[in-house]
């Protein structure tokens, strides 16, 4: 048999041979290299069961690499972005081309690209290995696969969805793709993969999720072994995909037209009717982590049983050698900026390994409209850090200089000492081992903070707007010795990080040796209940019924709030500006609220009818004028408070027909949108805030180039290489 692993959907899959042993609650997945596997392998049971075990491995698309999926989930959306200027400004040679790195790098990886070790990865390899599987199941039936039917299906259900959620994927970045339904078990030169129509991809999807809802089972014991709500959770969104992009099946954008996916006009009451049956199957409400950082802090997740609201997670393990080709969870890496600049902080396992990759928008901070009452900007951010040196003549602190030495001393609470800027070295470091070391604030323009308090302070305090009382001018990120911070100043750390994926036990322990280690071992999170609530409210607002959706939507208010008795930050009573607001026996530490906040943030109408202070409040981009419209991008506000940095927002925003609305009004790295933003005394020469984007996002951005790679391997049904304006009609419009 003659294989050519350097074709992206000719790929066998047989050279890798997936082991998989389901352990307690814990799934395993293993790789073993074997050298004389041939396709007969597949036809008994056992080797039919590897296959399907091995098929799990694409969960973990999302989060392994950054020059895969990662990079293709969150950044450059309304709320998230790169840290890197060229690519968080969406440059061509980023972004705009079939050879530009977003093609080469991620697109390449995501089709499908081969390895000398280790099994071809991406969409079209595991597309592939499932239509092996299915042929396998349907036709040779081996061992009990031919004699219990019940268990037959549920592992046909099994495949049927995981090949779905390959093309799910995979149609968010390209939309109209090759659609394969049987196996390609040998190279034969030809390579000719015409393009299906993305309505026939849903309904084929469709389908294949519906036949696993029906037949898989409601719960396992087998950790990350996929349900029924799993499926439920997938179908409901497909029929929510295809309703959103119904009515641009005649725009006149172009980039609205090619999300069309069908018109049928039972879409968003199917959408009900699943996502009902998931609500309910799963437990309702009372399914969801009573505490929001319940997800994401590890030392919760990750012991005992996975937590209820989860429906599906890709599974990592503490021993990293079961983790496959990138060794683990790699989105562990690239979400917390640099917190050691002359901070006299340490890099620690705790903190997390400091890469910087990707980091929020101004928006995604300000869309947490109340962050006295909503529990989660605190429990998403890390707002904090504590000096870690051994000791003042170790720190990396930066010192005192003579006027913040006098404001201080003039200023500084009871009972702290009196400092110095000519104290012998190193007393004349700011930052003391084991005292707050940096905080973050983000403010508006007309919150400005005194910039001689902000640059006073023992510890290095970033706040977005600061406001000089001399001068009267206004100051945007300004780092502690005035430089330019944030934009494409040059300076992008440090920033406040989401600390949903930091990884303390990265490397398999928590031991600080393995801090340069970059294999993560949590499980990451695909699917949770609060977002198939999330997809009911939708439908819900869709078609009008506004009162259930604005239901569903405060099911995860309620549980946002904070509760009586439950203590906040004091970095946000002591700085937030919105803390006056508190009563005072909440500005006592340990800053316990009164009661339950839920009253103070319930959702209403209002919040998505023109003209109301609540939706004034909410900050509607000014294409945005009606209460419909209003509602869906109250949806997707909603959305990034609840789900920022989970690698959902991207495709929720594309196929919403919204992303570069969405960008160019609130990515200001981004967008070309002129005088949208305040202006500061600080522009840095056009490169800080003078209230103008910097970027270059285009509307055919919001679907991905094919890359090059894979154009010049394309052949017609002749096997006769594509020529020029073969390939040019095969790229997708704009690149």
């Amino acid at each position: 048999m003659k294989y050519n692993i350097n074709k992206y959907i000719v790929l066998p899959g047989l050279v890798i041979l997936f082991i998989s042993a389901f352990v307690s609650c814990k799934k395993f997945l293993t790789e073993k290299q074997v050298s004389t596997l041939t396709q007969n392998y597949y036809n008994d049971e056992s080797g039919l069961t590897s296959l399907i075990n091995g098929l799990y491995v694409y969960s973990r698309v999302k989060h392994e690499w950054e020059v895969n999926g990662a990079r293709l989930i969150e950044p450059e959306t309304d709320a998230y972005m790169t840290s890197a200027a060229a690519y968080a400004q969406m440059t061509s040679a980023n972004y705009g081309t079939n050879v530009s790195l977003i093609a080469n790098n991620n697109l390449t990886n995501f089709l499908g690209s081969a390895n000398s070790n280790y099994a071809p990865m991406g969409s079209y390899p595991h597309i592939n290995n499932c239509n092996i599987a299915l042929d396998v199941i349907d036709n040779v039936k081996p061992g009990k696969y031919g004699t219990d039917e019940t268990f037959r299906k549920q592992k046909r259900a099994e495949i049927l969805f995981l090949r779905a959620w390959a093309y799910y994927l995979v149609s968010n970045q390209l939309g109209d793709v090759p659609l394969l339904l049987t196996p390609k078990r040998e190279d034969n030169g030809i390579y000719f993969y015409p393009k299906a129509k993305l309505e026939d991809i849903y309904k084929q999807i469709i389908a294949d999720t519906k036949y696993a809802y029906e037949n898989l089972v409601t719960t396992s014991t087998e950790r990350g072994r996929l349900t029924k709500w799993a499926a439920g959770h997938l179908l409901a969104k497909l029929y929510l995909n295809r309703a959103q992009a119904a009515a641009f099946q005649n725009s006149s954008e172009n980039h609205l037209k090619m999300l069309f996916k069908g018109n049928v006009a039972t879409d968003l009451d199917s959408v009900i009717l699943i996502a009902s049956e998931v609500i309910t199957g799963k437990g309702g409400a009372g399914a969801l982590a009573a505490d929001y950082w319940t997800l994401f802090n590890p030392a919760v997740s990750e012991s005992g049983a996975q937590h209820s609201e989860v429906i599906w997670a890709a599974q990592f393990d503490i021993n990293i050698s079961l983790n496959g080709r990138f060794g683990g969870n790699r989105s562990c890496n690239y979400h917390v900026g640099d917190y050691t600049n002359q901070t006299g902080v340490i890099r620690a396992m705790a903190y997390g390994r400091p890469f910087g990759t990707f980091k929020p928008t101004d928006f995604a901070y300000d869309n947490f409209r109340d962050k006295v009452y909503d529990s989660r900007y605190y429990k998403t951010f890390s707002y904090e850090y504590i000096s870690n040196a051994a000791s003042l003549a170790a720190s990396t602190s930066f010192v005192w200089n003579a006027a913040a030495a006098t404001w201080w001393n003039t200023n500084k609470p009871a009972g702290e000492p009196t400092v110095s800027a000519t104290a012998p070295a190193p007393n004349n470091k700011r930052i003391i081992p084991g005292k707050r070391a940096l905080i973050y604030i983000e403010n508006q323009k007309d919150e400005a903070l005194d910039s001689t308090t902000v640059m006073s302070m023992p510890f290095q305090f970033m706040v977005r707007w600061i406001r000089s009382a001399s001068t009267d001018k206004y100051y945007y990120r300004l780092w502690h010795n005035g430089n330019n911070m944030g934009l494409a100043t040059g300076m992008v750390a440090p920033f406040l990080a989401s600390k949903k994926l930091v990884d303390p036990t990265r490397g398999g322990s928590s031991s600080e040796a393995n801090f340069d280690s970059e294999n993560g071992t949590r499980d990451a999170i695909l699917m949770r209940l609060a977002e198939t609530f999330m997809i009911r409210a939708e439908a819900y607002g869709r078609k009008g019924q506004y009162a259930q959706a604005v239901a569903d939507i405060n099911v995860l208010r309620q549980r946002a709030a904070y509760k009586g008795g439950e203590s906040r930050p004091d970095v946000l009573v002591q700085w937030e500006p919105k803390a006056s607001l508190l009563a005072a026996s909440e500005k006592i530490p340990p800053y316990a609220a009164n009661g339950d906040a839920y009253s103070k943030i319930t959702v209403t109408e209002n919040h998505f009818t023109p003209g109301t202070p609540q939706a004034l409040a909410e900050g509607y981009i000014p294409t945005v004028t009606s209460k419909a419209d209003m509602f869906v991008h109250f949806i997707y506000n909603e959305k990034a408070r609840e789900f920022l940095s989970e690698g959902v927002a991207w495709e929720d925003q594309h196929n919403a027909g919204i992303l570069y609305d969405r960008v160019v009004y609130l990515n200001q790295m981004a967008s070309d949108k002129t005088g949208l933003w305040p202006v500061a005394a600080n522009t840095a020469n056009g490169n800080g805030q003078d209230g103008n984007g910097k970027g270059q996002m285009k509307k055919h951005y919001t679907f991905r180039p094919w890359p090059n790679s894979y154009l010049v391997q394309l052949t017609d049904p002749d096997g006769k290489v594509f020529d020029a304006s073969a390939r040019a009609a095969y790229q997708n419009p704009g690149y």
